[in-house]
């Protein structure tokens, strides 16, 4: 089956969600580039990412081509040797002990955040910019040590540009459009290029170890152009998975009334409720931020009996898997008691992977949740967020899973 890569672009959800439920859990295609594999079982994700991960590599995807223009070869994008060293140095500031630590200064930048917005009340805010300034300030001082405040709405200005360009995979549009996108890629990348290395120059000049990531990779005996790479990558995925899964909460639970009250409820009467969690993991399963996975089959391989020949693109979609009837009843409707305990026994590991599967498991899952959970309940009990009623919400599926026209909200103190 031949498929053009323009048709798919023109709707990526759309065409995965015809091609399995038209051709099944497994499917072959070929674009003008490549012959395409999409699989659809947790049990495929599971072979591909974590059995037979070093079979399937990142070098060569899509995910590669959109991402490495702006991260160059961080931990996103690097594999072998470089890889391992990059996750070796980071994993420390990711362990519990630290992220539990971090609890204060989250709810200190969402009470800022919710101070703005009662300064506003009754205006109309565009809610997942103030979601994405909200994660990035909170990464910034956590991993960083940065103090990034003022900086939030230029950077997700900046954010918005390299999404639209890069999600796109098309860095060779032609005439005035091309132009356009590629300048205002250029000039992201260069504002982006400028933050890093004014954040890198700061701890230098100071000499101090803050104990957190940038003091680790300064100390790792990284060069500049390894250490811009790192810092980028930290504070693109550290925030942007956050900001994704916060926007689209907070539109589920204004679609979802009855789920909203008891959120209330049960936050009026502990904080620290664990329907908080429940309700954070429906959202990413409905709207994952990392909506599409991909790799290169780097040997001839086979995969409950299909073929997949070396140099076949083989594609895993959170997306969809989250979706599959044969583990999610009434897979569209928005429960969070899907992820009770006792809903969640037995269910297989790859059929909810927000952050991926395997040894590449995304190494900010632990903070991402911690941080979503407790930005949540600080604002729930804090503040009321409309939707603006009307508004167009729909996703739009480019580096990440996000709302194609923004989220219009109004906020009212509680």
């Amino acid at each position: 089956m031949k498929v053009a890569i323009a048709d798919i672009r023109a709707d990526p959800l759309g065409f995965l969600q015809a091609l399995v439920a038209e051709h099944g859990d497994i499917v072959r295609h070929e674009t003008e580039e490549q012959v395409v594999i999409t699989l659809n079982r947790p049990e495929y994700a599971h072979h591909v990412l974590r059995n037979r991960d070093r079979n399937y590599a990142k070098r060569g995807t899509p995910d590669d081509a959109m991402l490495t223009p702006l991260l160059g070869r961080g931990l996103l994008t690097s594999d072998g040797e470089t890889w391992k060293k990059q996750r070796r140095i980071t994993q420390p500031s990711f362990e519990k002990r630290r992220i539990d630590a971090l609890g204060d200064l989250i709810v200190e930048e969402t009470l800022a955040l919710v101070e703005r917005w009662r300064e506003s009340a009754g205006e109309i805010v565009r809610l997942d910019h103030d979601l994405s300034s909200l994660t990035l300030a909170v990464v910034a001082r956590a991993i960083l040590g940065s103090d990034m405040t003022g900086i939030g709405p230029r950077f997700g200005e900046a954010i918005d540009a390299v999404n639209r360009f890069m999600g796109h995979y098309d860095p060779l549009l032609p005439g005035a459009e091309g132009d356009r996108a590629r300048a205002e890629f250029g000039n992201a990348v260069r504002f982006l290029d400028t933050l890093v290395a004014l954040l890198v120059q700061g701890r230098r000049a100071g000499g101090d170890d803050a104990g957190d990531l940038l003091s680790a990779l300064l100390a790792g005996g990284f060069d500049d152009r390894e250490i811009r790479d790192q810092v980028l990558t930290m504070l693109m995925a550290g925030h942007e998975t956050t900001a994704k899964a916060l926007s689209w909460t907070s539109y589920l639970l204004d679609e979802h009334p009855d789920v909203a009250a008891r959120l209330d409820r049960e936050l009026a009467r502990d904080p620290r409720t664990p329907f908080t969690l429940q309700v954070v993991q429906e959202s990413m399963r409905l709207y994952p931020p990392v909506w599409l996975i991909s790799r290169v089959a780097t040997v001839d391989d086979e995969i409950d009996g299909f073929p997949v020949p070396a140099g076949a693109l083989v594609c895993i979609s959170p997306y969809l898997l989250h979706r599959h009837p044969e583990y999610w009843d009434d897979p569209e409707r928005f429960d969070p008691d899907r992820f009770s305990a006792e809903r969640s026994a037995g269910r297989p590991e790859f059929a909810f992977m927000p952050f991926s599967g395997g040894p590449r498991r995304c190494i900010g899952e632990r903070f991402a949740l911690f941080e979503a959970q407790l930005a949540l309940a600080t604002i729930r009990r804090r503040v009321a967020i409309r939707l603006v009623p009307g508004h167009p919400v729909e996703p739009e599926a480019l580096v990440t899973l996000r709302p194609r026209h923004g989220l219009l909200a109004t906020i009212a103190p509680r």
